[in-house]
């Protein structure tokens, strides 16, 4: 377990603005995002003022051992892709359907209502035309 240290008294601690105060609780988690962002031990050390055997000694805890600081390389330039992007077999069919196509279901279902439609209406004219005969025929005295 690592010792931290403790301030006799809070007149011992002068802060300074050049100068970093150790933070009462350091975590695991902490030092691993201090090395993702590429701050190195050196680093650590400074950002958290802590001695150089206090920074080894955290290195010894395992989810630290053996970690190093991401090499974050910046480019002086600003690089931009601008080949085409290549498209997938979802993607295409995605982009090129209709979203208001019917699936087979859909237009089987829609076709028979049409067609009930369609012989209701039938039936309908048959029996207009049938009454207009019979009124026809009533009227010639049949």
């Amino acid at each position: 377990m690592v010792e931290t240290r403790q301030p006799i008294d809070n007149n011992e601690i002068e802060v300074t603005q050049n100068k970093n105060v150790t933070p009462e609780t350091i975590t695991t988690t902490m030092i691993l995002e201090d090395l993702n962002s590429g701050v190195d031990r050196n680093g650590i050390k400074d950002k958290y003022d802590l001695e150089t055997w206090e920074v080894t000694q955290m290195f010894q805890h395992p989810a630290l051992k053996g970690k190093k600081a991401k090499k974050i390389r910046k480019l002086s330039f600003n690089f931009v892709d601008d080949t085409p992007q290549e498209v997938t077999f979802e993607e295409a069919i995605a982009a090129e359907s209709n979203p208001n196509q019917l699936d087979l279901e859909d237009a089987i279902a829609d076709e028979l209502q049409g067609r009930v439609e369609m012989d209701a209406q039938d039936q309908a004219n048959e029996m207009d035309h049938l009454e207009s005969k019979a009124d026809d025929f009533n009227e010639r005295g049949y």
